[in-house]
């Protein structure tokens, strides 16, 4: 569904994980700053999102200065069949974007990579930029209505990722690899994804041999949040397919 579809303006509201119907909660500080910006008015209804599978409406209450949001619907929905995307953790601005639109295609799973290509780029990816990128995670959840907030690991080394070897089928993205397959069913799906300048020639080969194999997701060489978002678009349209017959 593209934009607006859950209707024309509504707010939708991180609450806290645990949450049921019939209680009321404490907005937090940053979701009350998301209130105010949007001129929030008590008694509005409002959708409500955890990430871990709640799907709700809640109603604003006024307290004082702050907000309680009292739950009225709590629905909890199964959490995505498994899509992980390994990449290689360049630009930390272009990688914060690609995280925000994985949530939108149901990633499950991220995981940075620390590439002999991506240690010595100045604008890279760092371990104490996690947080930040968890938490716009979250954000996007609530702008595209998602139940769930992927997982996003902490920076792995690629070598140590290969030898753990891919959860389910794992595909290297690769141009010159052969096409992704055009169905699937709900089995774990792992995908790495190099960094601008691609692996070393012994990060392939460790990738190889830990049961990557090369798939092509388009004829031209793509660029690492390109190749990620392109991969998880083909991941889901074969999965709907297979789904549908």
């Amino acid at each position: 569904m593209v934009g607006g579809g859950r209707g024309a303006g509504m707010i939708t509201l991180l609450v806290p994980r645990g949450v049921t119907a019939g209680r009321r909660e404490q907005v937090d500080e940053r979701e009350e700053h998301h209130l105010r910006v949007r001129r929030a008015a008590d008694g509005e209804l409002v959708a409500i999102r955890d990430g871990a599978g709640l799907v709700g409406m809640g109603r604003l209450l006024a307290s004082g200065r702050s907000w309680l949001v009292e739950i009225e619907t709590a629905e909890r929905r199964d959490r995505p069949a498994e899509l992980t995307l390994a990449v290689g953790a360049g630009d930390r601005e272009r990688f914060d974007w690609m995280v925000e639109k994985a949530v939108e295609l149901g990633v499950t799973t991220i995981v940075p990579l620390e590439t002999e290509r991506t240690v010595g780029v100045a604008s890279r990816l760092r371990r104490g930029q996690m947080p930040k990128l968890r938490t716009h995670a979250l954000e996007a959840v609530k702008q595209c209505g998602a139940a769930w907030v992927p997982d996003i690991l902490d920076p792995q080394l690629v070598l140590e990722y290969a030898r753990q070897g891919p959860r389910g089928l794992g595909w290297l993205a690769d141009a010159a690899g052969t096409a992704a397959p055009a169905t699937l069913d709900g089995g774990a799906v792992t995908i790495v994804v190099g960094p601008e300048g691609g692996w070393s020639e012994h990060e392939r080969l460790a990738l190889l041999d830990g049961g990557f194999r090369p798939t092509a997701l388009g004829a031209l060489t793509l660029r690492f949040e390109t190749a990620a978002l392109a991969a998880a678009a083909v991941v889901g349209a074969a999965r709907l397919r297979g789904a549908h017959g």
